[in-house]
């Protein structure tokens, strides 16, 4: 993996899952990986996050940062042309330069005809097909293997025990990858060695734990994409699904989270601990979030099941925003000091 510098901070950074509001992460990566004083060497997703995490983590492999950031561009780019290939409407979006209130209603009116025309998991398998064929267009899992490839660490959740496997650069492939993106109810379970799979999100949204343990970083960059908390509760009987989708998604992020930060809590101020890694490895973690909780609440939810290119271009440019003023204010505390406000989101 080339394009790193000698004394870039070693960084992880954890992806949060989202449907095509995963184009906000692509923005937040292609800001980090533009900075030379940041070396990405470990990385986890699920969902959308885990697209994010393979895509970025092959380029890096094959082409370094630079390369990192034509591979997410490129997939982005083809999220939408496959969507629109297999749902002409999206293209109606386009015609709105931002994220306004009329796409909105534009938005729920074509996704209340397209639940009731869709029941059925299987109907959703020709969207499933053609994203395992854009996976696989901007994947190098050969490249994953290589010993200077970035750790990758990517969860699908087992649909029968409800446990969570997390893939490793070793097992990655290109079902693990689907699995991790498959919503019950929009595509069937995906098979991986005789047991059905889910979405990763319903598990370990992002994988923190094993990111932690295994990547020998103490940096950790979360990028959250799901809004935590809503400014009123909804009634409406399209809009209460969308939020019980939201508070599911983000309950592992949470739980983890707060393990987490009541284990380093435990632990500060007290004499290093020795023989128990995992124990060291939180007590020397650094968490950073970037995340921007006012302006994802405006995006309708219903709108991650819809790529539109207005869409996932206004997300970049959010991403991308957000990251650039988030390493303004924190790029110094890189390597010295955590900076994630937990007390205030979690806990």
């Amino acid at each position: 993996m080339d394009g790193t510098t000698i004394n870039a901070v070693k960084l992880d950074v954890a992806l949060q899952g989202g449907g095509a509001h995963g184009a906000f992460t692509w923005g937040v990566l292609d800001r980090l990986l533009a900075d030379e004083s940041i070396d990405i060497t470990a990385i986890s997703g699920a969902s959308a996050g885990a697209m994010n995490a393979v895509v970025a983590a092959s380029g890096l492999a094959v082409g370094g940062r630079d390369g990192a950031r034509r591979s997410l561009a490129s997939f982005w780019e083809a999220v939408n042309r496959g969507a629109r290939q297999l749902a002409p409407f999206i293209a109606v979006f386009d015609a709105f330069p931002k994220w306004t209130s009329a796409t909105a209603s534009w938005l729920n009116l074509i996704s209340g005809a397209q639940l009731s025309l869709t029941p059925h998991p299987q109907n959703g398998r020709p969207a499933q097909m053609l994203l395992e064929e854009i996976v696989r267009d901007h994947v190098d899992f050969a490249a994953l293997r290589r010993p200077d490839a970035p750790r990758i660490f990517i969860s699908a959740t087992n649909a029968r025990s409800g446990a969570a496997r997390i893939f490793r650069n070793d097992d990655v492939t290109l079902e693990a990858v689907i699995a991790s993106a498959c919503l019950p109810l929009a595509f069937p379970a995906v098979e991986i060695e005789g047991e059905d799979y889910w979405d990763g999100g319903y598990s370990a949204n992002p994988p923190l734990v094993q990111l932690v343990q295994e990547s020998g970083n103490h940096d950790l960059v979360l990028v959250t994409v799901n809004p935590i908390n809503r400014r009123r509760t909804p009634s409406s009987p399209d809009r209460i699904p969308d939020r019980i989708s939201e508070l599911t998604f983000n309950q592992t992020l949470t739980k983890d989270i707060r393990a987490i930060a009541l284990l380093k809590a435990e632990l500060d101020g007290r004499p290093p601990v020795c023989g128990v890694p995992f124990i060291q490895s939180i007590a020397n973690l650094r968490l950073h979030e970037i995340q921007n909780e006012i302006a994802m609440r405006e995006f309708d939810p219903k709108s991650k099941m819809f790529p539109s290119w207005s869409l996932l271009t206004d997300l970049h440019g959010l991403g991308s925003d957000t990251a650039a003023e988030w390493l303004a204010a924190h790029r110094a505390s890189l390597g010295v000091t955590g900076t994630a406000r937990l007390e205030e989101r979690y806990l």
